[in-house]
C-alpha cells in the first residue's frame, strides 16, 4: 500500500491503530469529515490535501467503530481512503455499523507466480511468452522451460508473502532468512487466533496446527480424528469456518459428480485444507524439505506441496475449490469451472509417472459427466494426448496461474438487451 501511495499520490497519511491507541480516541470524537481530517492531520503531523494525500487507516479491527468515518469522507468526495486490517474476514462480523454502499472490498492474496517473477526482474516479454504458449497449447523452448521450472520451485519454497519475498531479496538470497520470516508469520497467526477467537481459540489452533500433517496423508482429506478421538465435524464446524473466513486456510470440497453447479454435490464435511501460502506450509516442515523442493530432489514426493501451490493459484481468482472423489472412479485433485462454463479436471503430479492418472481417465470415459478435456500439471513441458477422443493436456506447473485466470468468473462487460414488444 505504501508503494501504491508513492506511485500515485504526493503524500501518505497513515495511522496504525494497533500501535497508536490514542489515535482511536482522538478520531472517534470527530463530528464530520472536516473535523476528522483536521484530527488526522494533527496525528500524522502533515496536512491532508484533497487529491494529493492518500489516507491509510491500518489495523482497523482495533477500532471497528471508526469504519463509519469512511462514510463521512466518501460523502465529502474529496479524499481517497484505504482501510485494512488483520483477520477482517472474521472481525467485520463484529462491527456494529458498516457503511454499506460506501466501501469497496478488495481481497488481498500472497503474490502469485507472475508477481513473483516481477520481483525477480523477469522480463514481461517472458511472462507474455508463458501466456501465449498456454493459449496455443505449445511448449516453450526447452532451455526457457527449465529455467522457469526452477524459478517456480523457488516460488513454492519462498511463497508469496511480501515480507518473505522481501527477506529473500534483502538478505542476498538467504533461504534461512525467508524461513525465519515465514515462521514468524505462522506464529502471528497463532497469536491472532488466541486474540480474536476468544473461547474457541484452543480448538481453532488445533485445526490450524493439524493442516501440514493432514496434507502429508495419502488422500489429504482432513480427518476429524486428527483433532480428537471421536471428534465429529459438526462440533468443529465453526472453528473451520473461522480459519476460512480469516483466509488462513483454503478449503477444497469433495464432489461426487463433476456436473454444474459443483456445489450441488459438494459435501461440507468432506474436504481438504490447504495453507494460504506454500512458504508458510514449508516453514512448518523440516528445513531440508524447503531445500529439497528447490533442488527437485528425486527421492522426495512433493505432491502435497505442489497441490497446495495449485490451490493457491486457483483461489486467487475464485475462492470456490472442489475435488472429485468416488469409490468407483477414484480421486482427482481439482475440478475447475472455466469462465465459459466448462468443467476441467486437474491432476497435479510431482514425479516422473505424471502420465499415470486412472481417475482422470475414468472421468473422461464417463459420457454422462460431459467432461471435454483434462489437465495434468507437472514439471514436464506442454504435451497433448487423447483419451476417449478427448484431449489431456500436460502442462508445466508454472502455467497454473494461466489456468486460474480462466476460472475467475469475470467477463468484463455483458450487455443483454431485453425482449422488445
Amino acid at each position: 500500500m505504501r508503494e501504491f501511495a508513492r506511485e500515485h499520490f504526493a503524500h501518505l497519511a497513515e495511522v496504525n491503530f494497533l500501535e497508536d491507541e490514542k489515535a482511536i480516541r482522538v478520531l472517534s470524537e470527530a463530528q464530520d469529515a472536516e473535523d476528522f481530517v483536521s484530527r488526522l492531520s494533527l496525528i500524522c503531523g502533515m496536512p491532508v490535501i484533497p487529491g494529493e494525500t492518500l489516507v491509510f487507516l491500518n489495523e482497523i479491527q482495533e477500532a471497528p467503530d471508526l469504519i463509519t468515518a469512511v462514510k463521512f469522507l466518501v460523502e465529502d468526495g474529496r479524499h481517497r481512503v484505504v482501510i485494512s486490517g488483520s483477520m477482517l474476514g472474521t472481525e467485520m462480523k463484529g462491527f456494529r455499523s458498516f457503511p454499506v454502499g460506501y466501501v469497496q472490498i478488495e481481497r488481498m492474496f500472497p503474490l502469485d507466480f507472475e508477481e513473483f517473477c516481477w520481483s525477480q526482474n523477469v522480463p514481461q516479454a517472458i511472462i507474455d511468452d508463458i501466456r501465449e504458449a498456454f493459449d496455443a497449447r505449445k511448449g516453450l523452448d526447452a532451455g526457457l522451460h527449465e529455467r522457469l521450472s526452477g524459478l517456480f520451485r523457488y516460488f513454492v519454497a519462498i511463497g508469496g508473502m511480501p515480507e518473505a519475498v522481501s527477506a529473500y531479496l534483502d538478505s542476498s538470497y538467504d533461504m534461512m532468512a525467508v524461513r525465519a520470516v515465514a515462521s514468524q508469520i505462522v506464529e502471528q497467526y497463532r497469536f491472532d487466533i488466541a486474540k480474536y477467537a476468544q473461547g474457541r481459540a484452543p480448538q481453532i489452533r488445533r485445526v490450524f496446527d493439524a493442516v501440514p500433517s493432514q496434507l502429508d496423508k495419502v488422500n489429504k482429506r482432513f480427518r476429524m480424528d486428527a483433532l480428537k478421538s471421536g471428534a465429529v465435524y459438526d462440533r468443529y464446524a465453526n472453528d473451520f469456518a473461522w480459519l476460512i473466513d480469516a483466509a488462513v486456510v483454503l478449503p477444497t470440497y469433495q464432489v461426487s459428480e463433476p456436473k454444474r453447479p459443483l456445489r450441488r454435490t459438494a459435501q461440507e464435511n468432506k474436504f481438504k485444507l490447504y495453507e494460504a501460502d506454500t512458504g508458510l506450509l514449508l516453514s512448518q516442515y523440516a528445513p531440508q524439505t524447503m531445500l529439497d523442493v528447490i533442488a527437485d530432489a528425486p527421492s522426495v514426493n512433493f505432491g502435497s506441496v505442489y497441490e497446495n501451490a495449485v490451490a493457491q493459484a486457483l483461489s486467487n481468482e475464485n475462492p470456490d475449490l472442489f475435488y472429485f472423489c468416488s469409490s468407483r472412479k477414484g480421486e482427482v485433485d481439482f475440478i475447475a469451472q472455466r469462465n465459459d462454463g466448462a468443467l476441467v479436471p486437474i491432476e497435479v503430479k510431482s514425479g516422473k509417472d505424471y502420465k499415470l492418472h486412472t481417475a482422470l481417465n475414468n472421468l473422461l470415459g464417463t459420457h454422462d459427466f460431459e467432461i471435454g478435456e483434462a489437465c495434468v500439471l507437472s514439471s514436464a513441458n506442454v504435451e497433448r494426448r487423447e483419451r476417449e477422443g478427448k484431449p489431456i493436456w500436460y502442462l508445466p506447473l508454472y502455467m497454473a496461474f494461466c489456468i486460474a485466470e480462466q476460472t475467475s468468473g469475470t467477463f468484463g462487460s455483458m450487455h443483454l438487451a431485453p425482449p422488445t414488444f
